[in-house]
């Protein structure tokens, strides 16, 4: 199993503003945590924290640094500037000279209507693509119009880009509950799909939902959906750690997880929680695209 979106944090290092609206989580989040918590997981990708900008690389070097016999940590997600289009570039080199960096993430989800869609932004999507780098788009359901027409940019210029959407687009489930058509989420995903080098991350569902009450039967759909749309080679699991917490913890999203894709052949198991993970986050996936 390898947990394809994990956070570690510890704000006496690094300034999570954040965490200040969350105060049940705004403690260090180390390995040693992640060990004495017991999840069975070893193997992880450290997805960026949203700490202030300007520590962005302090944070790829803490991460770099982290050593712990219960925790690999495979791979990095950094942030980096987007929106600054092809001056992103030095930011980008720097990122590929770190040994553990795979891709990168600028969170869109709570910037305003447009951004998604700005030209520079758009720019910035492929200059990390033809640096070699993976990109996770982390935005809302409500957003998903804009980065299916960024994505589709994208793709157009840079066809062979490796992109994952977080948390399936972050659906609105306290709001709809199981009707997966709430916002055009469902379309909008299966609109997604049809990218092909597009792919997906079955996570961060229960803090979409209602946190307070722990409802499998509402987030399953929305898992099938998605296994409808993109298939186990285009699907990784995600635990989202610590966020989880926010809502029933990590071992209840494992269990909603597993018991979504029970009946699925084992191969199909096997590449949902391992297989597309380690191909899309492989060191060997990466280097420089030829310009198209």
């Amino acid at each position: 199993m390898i947990d394809a979106h994990l956070h570690l944090w510890d704000p006496a290092r690094l300034d999570y503003a954040w965490l200040r609206h969350v105060p049940s989580i705004a403690v260090a989040h180390t390995p040693e945590d992640w060990a004495t918590a017991n999840f069975g997981i070893r193997q992880a990708v450290f997805v960026q924290a949203d700490c202030a900008p300007q520590q962005a690389l302090d944070e790829v070097d803490w991460a770099s640094s982290l050593s712990h016999p219960a925790l690999d940590i495979m791979g990095i997600v950094a942030f980096a500037p987007l929106e600054l289009g092809e001056a992103a570039g030095p930011h980008l080199d720097i990122l590929r000279r770190r040994p553990k960096v795979r891709g990168v993430r600028r969170s869109v989800q709570n910037e305003a209507d447009g951004f998604a869609i700005s030209p520079t932004y758009i720019d910035g999507l492929v200059a990390a693509s033809r640096a070699g780098l993976s990109i996770d788009v982390c935005s809302r359901a409500r957003q998903l119009p804009e980065v299916i027409n960024s994505l589709t940019a994208l793709f157009e210029r840079a066809h062979n880009a490796r992109v994952v959407v977080d948390h399936l687009g972050k659906p609105d489930i306290a709001a709809h509950g199981a009707d997966i058509d709430g916002d055009g989420w469902a379309d909008n995903l299966r609109r997604l799909s049809a990218l092909p080098g597009l792919h997906a991350k079955l996570s961060g569902l229960v803090t979409q939902d209602d946190w307070t009450t722990h409802r499998p039967e509402i987030l399953t759909p929305y898992i099938r959906h998605a296994i409808d749309c993109f298939g186990p080679g285009r699907l990784m699991f995600g635990g989202d750690w610590p966020v989880v917490d926010l809502a029933g913890g990590y071992r209840l999203w494992l269990q909603t997880f597993e018991a979504a894709i029970a009946d699925l052949s084992a191969s199909d198991r096997e590449a949902i929680c391992c297989g597309t993970a380690l191909k899309f986050y492989s060191p060997a996936s990466a280097g420089p695209e030829a310009t198209a």
